[in-house]
């Protein structure tokens, strides 16, 4: 079973931090956040329709967007989130829910697009290395979570289902792979969709919103 990280078990810092990347960038260009904000977005959005592990590397992003900007770079996004990740948050009593599918499951998946310099400290904050088998992120797997390849496994690790918060990630293309998935509903909104010029025409297996769902959604698929 993959289980995603981010808004699905838990809040990490990592938004406030690019968003104060931004801000930085802005002061010392002259140019709009929003400006900076949007040409970080194309970029993101162009790597990830190729599954480039670089599309959740933010530094590498910021780096990007400062260059095309003239501007130095001057700040480092994987060092500020070191500094600011006690602030990471656990959802829906997490350890509970994923100490019982530890037991339950056959093979229990951390599965995130995030880049493993930016997750780990999430993941060591939070206590979550425990509970999992494997940790799934892009830069070991060489491709994102709209990959095929990224959720290869051996048959022994039994059903391939995905829970996870975003449509796109963990219910389009999983179901799309022929993965069954279950739908954490955190916010409707999905700005992949329209940015990848995505249609919901895969329904997930199963809505829940909250994780104390998961094991009995689980004994149902």
């Amino acid at each position: 079973m993959f289980m995603d990280l981010d808004g699905t078990l838990a809040v990490s810092p990592i938004s406030s931090v690019i968003k104060e990347a931004y801000n930085y960038l802005a002061l010392h260009s002259g140019i709009s956040v929003s400006e900076i904000e949007s040409y970080s977005w194309r970029t993101h959005i162009e790597l990830i329709k190729r599954s480039d592990p670089l599309a959740f590397d933010w530094d590498y992003i910021y780096r990007e967007v400062s260059k095309f900007f003239g501007v130095s770079p001057g700040y480092s996004v994987e060092k500020r989130l070191q500094e600011l990740c006690y602030l990471s948050k656990l959802l829906d009593n997490a350890h509970e829910v994923l100490a019982g599918l530890a037991r339950s499951v056959d093979t229990l998946i951390l599965a995130t697009n995030g880049l493993i310099k930016y997750q780990r400290c999430v993941i060591e904050t939070l206590g979550l290395d425990k509970y999992f088998g494997s940790i799934f992120t892009p830069d070991t797997r060489g491709c994102l979570k709209n990959c095929e390849r990224f959720y290869a496994v051996s048959t022994e690790h039994g059903r391939r289902i995905v829970v996870g918060d975003n449509y796109t990630f963990d219910v389009y293309y999983p179901k799309r792979f022929g993965l069954k998935a279950v739908y954490v509903l955190r916010s409707g909104s999905d700005p992949y969709l329209k940015w990848l010029g995505i249609e919901r025409v895969y329904e997930p297996d199963a809505i829940i919103n909250n994780l104390k769902h998961v094991p009995l959604t689980l004994l149902k698929l």
